[in-house]
């Protein structure tokens, strides 16, 4: 992973959370009201950036996905040793909300 502080990179190497999964304990009309159970893009109260798709390839069946626009850092190796480090803005995905069937 690669962590920016101020106008520094650096690359640490472990363990870090990516995701989190809604197992389907509930069902999609239960999940209404909430912005993670419907297909739609929104803005949060911190100004983030958000958007959920659904029931498409990449979620299969009744269940939905969702995504934040993000800074992400990246390092590529350099020929003679070190990096190039830089970063982009991206969808990045966040978690995964399966619903229940009956």
């Amino acid at each position: 992973m690669v962590k920016r502080s101020g106008t520094s990179y650096s690359i640490e190497r472990g363990w870090a959370f990516n995701n989190l999964t809604y197992l389907p304990f509930m069902t999609r009309a239960q999940w209404s009201a909430n912005p993670l159970g419907y297909a739609n893009s929104w803005k949060a109260s911190d100004e983030s950036l958000w958007r959920t798709e659904c029931d498409t390839e990449v979620t299969g069946s009744n269940a939905c996905r969702s995504y934040g626009w993000t800074t992400v850092y990246h390092a590529l190796p350099k020929p003679g040793g070190g990096y190039t480090f830089g970063q982009d803005n991206q969808w990045v995905f966040n978690n995964m909300v399966m619903f229940r069937r009956w």
